[in-house]
């Protein structure tokens, strides 16, 4: 089965261009990088947002299985709590795809706003935001510790 190119929202090209741009300050190698690490973002956030005018799609080729897709999956699951959302078929995969590119158009506003607003200092900006995720994740997987430990006799 043939799958559809991956959208993105037209009003953001301008977005994706800078931030892959190495002649510039683009940080990232690719629109496909840019999209995932949104997508995660906008997850992470809970910042979706739907769209409908969309640029040149992103070329599912591009995508690792083992990588891109179980987060793309993973992601369509717990949005959806519907474990169909995982069939392989055309239905499927564009009810996933349409959860990711909606999470990954909120998400490349929060990225933007943290990494654009300075974009010498992008590159600092992203790993700041890494660290701060990081620290975030370290922090509630210790809150679930706590609480486990608590609750177990």
């Amino acid at each position: 089965m043939s799958r559809r190119r991956i959208r993105r929202p037209k009003e953001q090209e301008d977005i994706y261009k800078a931030l892959t741009d190495s002649s510039e300050f683009g940080i990232f190698a690719t629109y496909k990088d840019v999209f995932m690490l949104a997508g995660s973002i906008g997850f992470m956030e809970k910042k979706r947002k739907p769209f409908t005018g969309s640029a040149e799609g992103i070329p599912w080729t591009v995508f690792t299985l083992e990588t891109d897709e179980a987060l793309i999956n993973a992601i369509a699951l717990a949005e959806s709590n519907d474990i169909s959302i995982l069939k392989d078929n055309s239905d499927a995969f564009d009810r996933k795809m349409t959860i990711f590119e909606e999470y990954a158009a909120g998400g490349l506003e929060v990225i933007n706003s943290k990494l654009m607003e300075n974009p010498k200092l992008a590159l600092n900006s992203y790993f700041d935001m890494i660290i701060s995720i990081e620290n975030e994740v370290n922090d509630k997987d210790r809150n679930l510790k706590g609480i486990a430990d608590m609750l177990s006799f």
